[in-house]
Order: C-alpha cells, then structure tokens, then sequence
C-alpha cells in the first residue's frame, strides 16, 4: 500500500473519531456484536457437527 493513502485513510479515521465520535462508537458496537453473532452462530452450529455417532446396541 502506498504511504500516501496509508496516511490518508489514517487521517481520515482519526477525523472520524474526532468529529463524530457517537457516529464512531454506534459502527463500532454495531459490528463487535455482528462479530459476536457471527462467532457464536458458528460455534453452535459446530457443535452439531462434531457430535460422534453412537453405536446402535442390539
């Protein structure tokens, strides 16, 4: 990546951050807790999967 957008998009970030940091807090929960979902959704549906089949006793 070129230093130049590198220094842009850090730029930009901490503008965010500045000048609207409710907007920046709001997109911040708003994805940790999509991550959170996501992760956990994954986890439980996992869980099935590696469930090892019993044998059937006759």
């Amino acid at each position: 990546m070129d230093r130049t957008l590198l220094l842009l998009l850090v730029i930009s970030g901490l503008l965010l951050v500045v000048l609207a940091p409710h907007a920046t807090l709001t997109l911040t929960a708003a994805i940790a807790l999509s991550v959170l979902t996501t992760r956990l959704i994954w986890a439980f549906v996992q869980s099935f999967e590696s469930v090892t089949p019993r044998q059937a006793t006759d």
